[in-house]
């Protein structure tokens, strides 16, 4: 009795509750991205659409554009500015550490390394310090000679915002490749320098080709890390021109405009899309045909 009882409540079970188990542990998840994703998303894009009076609207992107459209430019400029020379340092330093076993290689693994783990608030006081006009960096070229300090490098600019974001997102990129490159198999790269080929055939031909997925990768979530950095921007080139997300908080800020803070949000959702139609684009190409 106590056996047929107990197969009878476990069937209950599985029948029900058990049943519905996954939905109700999905469910915290799903409701902290709906309300602290999702509607604030769809808020935006329909507050960006709205007029003083609550009717729909292109006003808020006419202002957007005619005020800040210099600005929408310089930020698309420094995002594939900073992405293209990162990926390629990164590229380069992943390379030369996954073929070298000389302690230079490990030290710069590990030195790498250090920039991934500092928030982009200390980055920007670092940059601050190191390219003010009598910074660090000043100082140390003009005892070399190579410039007056009486008329230091002006850095607080684009330069200095791109060199500020490679110091930060080229361990980063490194971190992700030289992962993909470890994963490839040593006897590779020793049939392939059996047959002659040098290192830069081997990188080029072999190794880059095949981690062409974690590149991607890496690509993309650089690109979508710099449009949306409001820290480092905001401290290097505040003036103008700046980048939209210090054009989106100082509209909130000191005009309490939202409506075309939205629709200056939206101008960075639409540059960050391009990026995520190509990754879905290239994942889906690469499932559906194998290339």
């Amino acid at each position: 009795m106590r056996s047929g009882s107990s197969a009878v409540e476990v069937k209950g079970l599985g029948g029900g509750t058990v049943r519905f188990l996954p939905l109700f542990l999905l469910l915290p998840a799903v409701a902290f991205i709906l309300v602290m994703y999702i509607y604030p998303f769809a808020l935006s894009i329909v507050r960006s659409f709205t007029d003083e009076s609550g009717g729909l609207s292109l006003v808020n992107y006419y202002k957007a554009v005619s005020l800040y459209g210099r600005d929408i430019l310089f930020s698309i400029q420094v995002a594939i500015l900073g992405t293209l020379i990162s990926t390629v340092l990164s590229l380069a330093l992943a390379s030369y550490i996954r073929l070298s076993d000389s302690r230079m290689a490990r030290l710069i693994n590990s030195l790498s390394r250090l920039g991934i783990f500092l928030p982009y608030v200390v980055v920007a006081q670092m940059m601050r310090s190191f390219l003010a006009p009598h910074g660090l960096l000043n100082v140390l070229l003009a005892n070399m000679g190579l410039v007056d300090i009486d008329s230091p490098l002006q850095l607080f600019n684009i330069r200095g915002l791109t060199f500020g974001f490679l110091w930060k997102e080229t361990p980063f990129i490194t971190f992700i490749v030289l992962s993909g490159l470890q994963v490839i198999d040593d006897t590779y790269i020793e049939a392939a320098r059996s047959v002659g080929a040098r290192t830069r055939h081997i990188i080029l031909r072999i190794l880059l080709p095949m981690i062409k997925p974690t590149i991607a990768i890496a690509v993309v979530l650089t690109f979508c890390t710099i449009v949306s950095t409001f820290t480092l921007p905001y401290m290097i080139v505040a003036g103008n021109p700046t980048t939209v997300t210090v054009d989106i908080a100082h509209r909130v800020t000191y005009f309490g405009d939202y409506r075309v803070a939205s629709a200056l949000g939206v101008f960075l959702y639409l540059i960050v899309g391009v990026m995520a139609v190509y990754y879905l684009r290239r994942t889906v190409r690469e499932e559906v045909y194998g290339y």
